[in-house]
């Protein structure tokens, strides 16, 4: 997790069972907040939203508070896998933090709190209710009230109760529905974050889509739908839908807010009165009450209806209702949903085994499909860390290591698994060109075993990520220095200059880490090796210990005999 130094204003990476108390910041973006990549430069002072940056570390040092967290700075943007953890952890991040600050730039008293546009956005309703403690400022940063002063005028302004936003432990007393209808007049920038914003209110964890538009909410709905058995997610109206079970929109719940949480009772042998949803009988495996609400359904809706269910069951694991779904006349060929996902998919993401081995054995699916996303089952199982899903898929032999399966075996590297890292890469699953590097991966998230794993496999050791930084320069900068040695010993040039123009020598040096300076020259760094602007290591050296390893001539013995083997070897 990263957070910015109260003191210095500049971001600190702290490991996750190691972070402080901390002080985070709710507020709307304006023109030019400070972001990741201004951090540390100059330039970022110049910035119209450092002011708000520097103001609220400010008041935190005042409190006591040597972080902050701000999702403008915080957050590396550029980078897919570390967006989308941020986004999965943002409700967590607030509800862990010792206090909120809430900066309404647009307010400059009390009275006015309701007319604030931070009352319009999405991505503050998670906000107003995950901190237990709240600061309110005006925008000259003075005190306009805590979370329990202004309680009622919060609760009129938002529909939420009192109790709700006074113990967000409360939130699972309401109805989805009514947690629904509070973002129902609330917008976002992307359409996608109308659903992502909403994640943590509802506990879901789910991969981010950019460029889905309109789906990312019915994802979302699908995956409530697997957690929760209350129906009221169904009491919704829109005046143009698609048609189905599912909203469009959060604002389809505009009118929802006094419903309370719905759990139908499962009906015996001949009580399929249409209480009982299609969804949840699927989910239930009950494939009577299943049959009895498709052959009521209308012939436009049916086959719809039927690849949702023949899903949903499959990711229950319910086997037998499977194969009937399958097997039948009618919808032998309905074999993808709405997302175009197969039964297979769905059965690898939530890791059904015999779901899984049944379709392969038996059904008419091909392992490979895509969805419209682009993802295969491999992908799901992979991603989900189904070891023995994944391994099916692949010993059946149709499916491909290579398709979806590097973004998969990015997936397994960052998730530090090794036994899947090892599957695909037997599977010859190795990143195909344009994807983040794995090997990046495995060097940032501090995986020696599964470094060395790629290693063998020939994954190029000197490949860099879009910011230019190779595995080498990653390692170097966490000190992990087995990592270090790891790849020195096959071969990386720790000479060549990183994006700052200095060699990893340098920089260790100039960082006064002696350790790793010297794990640096016993596997072959050059101590002579320029730097961008001609200078040498020596000339960082500070300190009679760091001036005695550098100057040590067994250095330059060393490189001198490795020069006359290279030269002996070429005559």
């Amino acid at each position: 997790m990263r957070l910015v130094n109260t003191q210095t204003i500049q971001l600190e990476f702290l490991n996750d069972d190691n972070v402080p108390d901390y002080a985070i910041l709710s507020h709307t973006w304006e023109q030019e907040e400070v972001l990741f990549h201004d951090m540390g430069r100059d330039s970022a002072k110049l910035k119209k939203g450092y002011a708000k940056l520097e103001s609220c570390c400010h008041v935190a040092r005042e409190n006591g508070f040597g972080y902050i967290w701000d999702d403008t700075c915080c957050i590396d943007k550029t980078s897919s896998a570390e967006l989308s953890e941020a986004i999965n952890s943002m409700y967590r991040y607030y509800q862990e933090a010792s206090i909120c600050y809430v900066y309404l730039a647009d307010i400059s008293a009390a009275s006015e709190i309701s007319n604030s546009r931070w009352f319009t956005r999405g991505w503050t309703l998670q906000e107003l209710i995950a901190p237990s403690s709240m600061i309110f400022f005006d925008k000259h940063w003075r005190r306009l009230g805590t979370k329990t002063s202004l309680v009622q005028v919060l609760s009129q302004r938002t529909s939420i109760a009192e109790h709700i936003l006074c113990d967000s432990e409360e939130l699972e007393t309401t109805s989805i529905a009514q947690r629904m209808s509070w973002a129902a007049d609330r917008v976002t920038t992307r359409k996608e974050d109308g659903a992502y914003s909403l994640m943590g209110i509802f506990g879901i964890n789910m991969p981010l889509l950019y460029g889905e538009g309109d789906k990312a909410f019915y994802r979302l709905q699908e995956e409530i739908m697997r957690v929760s058995d209350d129906h009221s997610l169904f009491a919704w109206k829109a005046i143009s839908a698609r048609g189905g079970l599912l909203a469009p929109t959060p604002a389809a719940f505009k009118n929802s807010g006094d419903i309370i949480p719905w759990n139908p009772f499962t009906p015996t042998t001949g009580e399929r009165n249409g209480l009982f949803s299609l969804p949840e009988a699927a989910s239930a495996g009950d494939a009577g009450t299943v049959w009895f609400l498709l052959a009521q359904a209308s012939s436009g809706t049916m086959h719809d209806q039927a690849r949702s269910a023949i899903c949903l069951a499959a990711r229950a694991g319910h086997e037998p209702l499977v194969s009937q779904l399958l097997a039948r006349r009618d919808t032998s060929t309905l074999i993808t949903d709405s997302e175009g996902r197969t039964a297979l998919s769905h059965a690898a993401e939530c890791g059904q085994e015999a779901i899984v081995r049944f379709i392969l054995s038996s059904a008419r699916i091909h392992p490979d499909t895509r969805d419209i996303h682009g993802l295969t089952a491999l992908w799901y199982a992979v991603y989900h860390r189904h070891t023995t899903c994944a391994k099916l898929l692949l010993q059946k032999g149709l499916v491909s290591g290579n398709v979806g399966g590097s973004a998969a075996l990015w997936h397994a590297v960052s998730s530090g698994d090794l036994d899947l890292v090892k599957l695909l890469l037997q599977n010859k699953a190795l990143q195909s060109a344009g994807g983040e590097p794995i090997l990046c991966a495995a060097a940032s998230h501090e995986y020696p075993a599964i470094t060395e794993l790629l290693l063998q496999h020939g994954v190029d050791p000197e490949e860099r990520d879009t910011k230019r930084r190779s595995p080498l320069h990653i390692a170097c900068r966490q000190d992990n220095q087995e990592i270090v040695a790891l790849l020195m010993r096959h071969g990386v040039n720790a000479d060549r200059l990183d994006p700052t123009g200095k060699t990893e020598l340098a920089f260790a040096t100039i960082r006064g880490n002696v350790a790793l300076v010297k794990v640096l020259l016993e596997n072959g760094a050059n101590p002579r090796a320029k730097c961008a602007n001609g200078k040498t290591v020596a000339a960082y050296a500070t300190g009679q210990e760091m001036k005695s390893l550098i100057g040590n001539q067994r250095w330059y013995k060393k490189l001198l005999d490795r020069t006359s083997t290279n030269r002996s070897a070429l005559s």
